[in-house]
C-alpha cells in the first residue's frame, strides 16, 4: 500500500463524515480533499495527543518548517508531499497552511478565551482557514464561495466543541469561554471534574443552538453557482444538523459520552446533498 494511501486511510477513514462528504465527487477532488483532511487530523490533534507541551510545540515548529519548505521543494512528509500537486494546482500558496498551524499553537499556548468572539476568531483560523482551503482545490475561489466555505467550516467546529467537551475536559482543556460559563453559573473545576449538573447542560444547549444558528447562517451565504463543488459543504451541513438533533435527544450528557451518527446516517446525507446538488 502506497505510503499516502496508508496515511489517508489512517486519519481521514472509512465511515467519517468527510469520507461520505466527499462520496459524490470525482476521483481527484475527493483524493485532494482526503489528503487535506487528513492533514489536518494530523497537526490539529498534536494538543490532544501530546502530552508533553515542548514535545507539542517541537511537532508543530516541525510541520511549520515542512510547509514552509514545500515552497520551494519537496516536503518529507508523504500527506505534504501528495497535497503539493493539489495546492499548485489550485495556486494556492502552502503559506495558506501556515494560519492553522497558528491555531493550533494558540490551543497548546491559551486554553481559555473571554468570550465568543474570541472563541470565533479562533476557530476561523483553523478550521475556517482549512475550509477555506478546500473551497479553492476544489476550483471555488470568488470571496461570495471561501466567505461561505470559511463560515461553515466555523460552524462546524462550534458543533465539535458540544460533541467533544468530555474528551477536551478529560485532557484539562476548556474551549468555552469564560464570559458564557459565568453566565450559566459553571465553574471550571465542575467541567474539569466532569460534574454534570443542570447549569452545564444549560450551557451546551445554549452553544448548540449557537451552532445551528452558525450553521444555517452558512448555508444561507453558499453561492447557488458552486456547482457540484459544493456537495461537501451540503452533506457536512446535514451531518451536524442531525448530530446537533441526536445530542438534544440526549439532553446534553455529554460529559461521558461522545454522541455520534452511523454509517448509514452519513451515507443518507451524502445521497441528499447529491441530489439537491445541480451538476
Amino acid at each position: 500500500m502506497p505510503p499516502t494511501k496508508s496515511c489517508i486511510d489512517g486519519l481521514a477513514p472509512r465511515g467519517t463524515a468527510w469520507y461520505y462528504a466527499t462520496l459524490h465527487l470525482g476521483a481527484q477532488p475527493r483524493h485532494d480533499l482526503l489528503v487535506l483532511q487528513a492533514w489536518w487530523r494530523a497537526v490539529r490533534d498534536i494538543p490532544f495527543s501530546v502530552s508533553e507541551p515542548d514535545v507539542a510545540a517541537a511537532k508543530l515548529a516541525w510541520w511549520e518548517a515542512q510547509v514552509r519548505q514545500s515552497g520551494a521543494s519537496q516536503p518529507d512528509h508523504p500527506l505534504l508531499r501528495a497535497l503539493l500537486p493539489a495546492l499548485r494546482a489550485a495556486a494556492v500558496p502552502p503559506e495558506q497552511l501556515l494560519q492553522p498551524l497558528a491555531q493550533v499553537r494558540d490551543t497548546l499556548q491559551q486554553s481559555r478565551w473571554l468570550d465568543w468572539q474570541g472563541v470565533q476568531a479562533h476557530l476561523d483560523n483553523g478550521p475556517g482557514q482549512v475550509a477555506r482551503v478546500a473551497c479553492m482545490l476544489t476550483g471555488q475561489t470568488s470571496a461570495a464561495a471561501l466567505d461561505y466555505a470559511g463560515s461553515l467550516g466555523t460552524a462546524l467546529a462550534l458543533v465539535g466543541m458540544v460533541r467533544d467537551i468530555g474528551r477536551d475536559v478529560r485532557r484539562g482543556m476548556i474551549l468555552f469561554p469564560v464570559d458564557a460559563l459565568a453566565a450559566h453559573g459553571v465553574k471550571a473545576r465542575q467541567l474539569l471534574a466532569r460534574e454534570d449538573c443542570g447549569e452545564v447542560r444549560a450551557l451546551l444547549r445554549q452553544t448548540a443552538a449557537k451552532a445551528r444558528d452558525a450553521l444555517l447562517a452558512a448555508e444561507a451565504r453558499r453561492p447557488h453557482d458552486m456547482g457540484r463543488a459544493a456537495l461537501p459543504g451540503i452533506a457536512l451541513t446535514h451531518m451536524a444538523l442531525a448530530l446537533l438533533r441526536e445530542m438534544e435527544r440526549e439532553d446534553y450528557a455529554l460529559l461521558g459520552q461522545r454522541i455520534s451518527l452511523a454509517p448509514t446516517r452519513l451515507l443518507w446525507a451524502s445521497w441528499r446533498a447529491k441530489w439537491m446538488t445541480p451538476r
